[in-house]
């Protein structure tokens, strides 16, 4: 397996009926059950996509999700989709500062959420304008930029940004 290999190679992009991912390639052998990543999820997501084989080792990378045909494109995004698992707060309820820490009450669109900060640099800034936010438990939530949030939920974070 070349590591080296980029979105300029053909291959295609197979599901199985478990929905499982085989990897195609002229003149190679397939590879079973590959898992794809990206590479920058919140800076640049169709960007630099890994495709991985199912032990984690790097079989190829692809640098622009885009430049690829239609069909492929489509099972990368389509898989992609429905791996993601940052939940976004839609809303802030409460954020109540205690003893160096952070305890917020929020509304994701997964529902209702609480969950303690530790660090003030656990807030983190992107690129775009929205805030990655780590979680004492390690769990990543995203938080749209400032001037999208409703009054009560910019109040609530402007004074920890």
């Amino acid at each position: 397996m070349n590591s080296s290999s980029s979105s300029t190679d053909a291959f295609d992009l197979v599901p199985d009926d478990k929905n499982k991912l085989t990897l195609k390639r002229a003149g190679q052998d397939d590879v079973h059950d590959v898992r794809i990543r990206r590479a920058f999820p919140w800076s640049n997501a169709q960007s630099f996509v890994s495709i991985r084989s199912s032990d984690g080792k790097e079989i190829m990378m692809i640098e622009d999700v885009a430049a690829l045909p239609q069909g492929v494109r489509q099972t990368i995004e389509s898989y992609l989709a429905g791996t993601v698992r940052i939940p976004r707060i839609e809303g802030i309820v409460a954020i109540d500062v205690r003893f160096g820490f952070q305890e917020w009450s929020v509304k994701t669109d997964r529902g209702p959420v609480s969950f303690r900060v530790q660090e003030r640099e656990d807030i983190r800034f992107m690129n775009d304008g929205r805030f990655s936010i780590k979680d004492a438990e390690g769990n990543i939530y995203e938080l749209a930029p400032l001037d999208k949030l409703d009054d009560h939920s910019r109040k609530a974070v402007e004074s920890l940004i």
